[in-house]
């Protein structure tokens, strides 16, 4: 195929949030969408993973452009008009839980066609993304979306190893059919895409402390490796925000955040704020304490591996 692929967006103004599991995207996500002309915040592992092969060169950029244009064009379409709305009450993607429910209830009932392509462009709301790792390929997004912007949420890596090894991120995950991020198979087992730097050191340990903190450095190293590496045009359309500073300060980060993105709080905002347990105080002493355990399990390597982690995460 010569030609270059070709569609016709919908809008553009598209946030994308991300960070890596367990850093806070689920915190910050349901507060965007509580701000004037935000839509109910989603998520789509089809457009993650195509970033992720892109970012390994396994497609054509032109297709890999194409494709993700196309499926937000359907999921903010099918948004629109009601179809394939998440309606469990317990998930935190639905609608149920969003400012206005019965906004999404009546377009249930609506219309369809090209009047809401019309309502679309005239409204010109916001759209937020729940996105795994979006710093792993930034400018696939930047440049598919010419209104778009990224805000990465970046959590203390204590923190992050207590999350993974209670989550068991780090462990048989990856086989889970349930798992959604590319990976590959070494030896029966299964990895994900970003850990090849560290694969055979995390295949041969049995040491789940090691296995996680090589992991997460992988995975946070590279993101941070990239944004570094960006031109300005891009960079000034990505915020990052610490997750101690978002949940010690929420109500001073979330003005910061409706500035980037061009809206307003609402009068739910303060709502959801609470109901999201914002402006509450990190427990310091016992981030050190799990440090103290940490540090007990791990070799001289690895921690040195964790101290490169920390310094990141304290420097950025």
């Amino acid at each position: 195929m010569r030609f270059k692929p070709s569609i016709k967006l919908l809008t553009s103004k598209i946030i994308f949030i991300g960070g890596v599991t367990r850093s806070g995207k689920s915190f910050l996500c349901p507060i965007v969408s509580s701000l004037k002309d935000c839509e109910m915040f989603f998520m789509n592992s089809f457009a993650e993973n195509i970033t992720y092969i892109d970012s390994l060169k396994g497609i054509e950029k032109k297709y890999s452009n194409f494709l993700i244009r196309l499926i937000f064009n359907e999921v903010i379409y099918n948004m629109n008009i009601g179809r394939n709305l998440n309606q469990r009450r317990n998930d935190y993607t639905s609608i149920h839980k969003f400012k206005n429910s019965k906004l999404y209830l009546k377009r249930m009932k609506g219309l369809e066609g090209n009047t809401i392509v019309k309502k679309i462009k005239k409204h010109k709301n916001i759209y937020p993304v729940m996105f795994h790792d979006v710093l792993i390929n930034p400018k696939l997004l930047l440049n598919s979306f010419k209104n778009s912007k990224i805000i990465f949420v970046d959590r203390h890596p204590v923190d992050l190893v207590d999350e993974w090894i209670r989550k068991k991120y780090s462990a048989d995950f990856f086989k889970n059919p349930r798992n959604v991020t590319l990976s590959f198979n070494l030896k029966g087992k299964n990895y994900p895409h970003w850990c090849l730097k560290y694969v055979r050191d995390i295949s041969k340990t049995k040491n789940t402390y090691k296995k996680t903190i090589l992991s997460l450095s992988a995975l946070i190293l590279k993101q941070k490796s990239v944004f570094k590496k960006l031109e300005k045009k891009y960079k000034k359309r990505i915020k990052i925000i610490k997750f101690d500073n978002l949940t010690n300060n929420t109500d001073k980060e979330v003005n910061k955040i409706s500035k980037f993105i061009k809206t307003k709080i609402s009068s739910y905002t303060k709502k959801e704020i609470t109901r999201q347990g914002g402006n509450r105080k990190i427990n310091i002493k016992l981030r050190n304490n799990l440090k103290n355990k940490i540090l007990n399990r791990i070799d001289k390597q690895t921690k040195n591996l964790l101290e490169k982690l920390e310094l990141s995460y304290d420097k950025d």
